[in-house]
């Protein structure tokens, strides 16, 4: 087996700084909109057991009328 070729890239390092800086952004703001729709999940569902607790909750008092 042939071991691969290895390319060497000279790179300023504030180009170096810019790209690691450029890479972590994305990162940070795709994890941060997959915390987003995760909270929106847990939100929708919250939302919706308070409104079947709000259901019964009318139902119970209008028997008590």
């Amino acid at each position: 087996m042939s071991q691969p070729t290895k390319k060497v890239v000279k790179i300023k390092e504030n180009d170096l700084v810019d790209l690691i800086d450029n890479i972590v952004s994305e990162a940070v703001a795709v994890k941060k909109q997959e915390w987003i729709n995760e909270q929106n999940k847990k939100t929708t569902v919250l939302e919706s057991r308070i409104k079947a607790i709000e259901a019964s909750v009318s139902k119970l008092t209008e028997g008590k009328k």
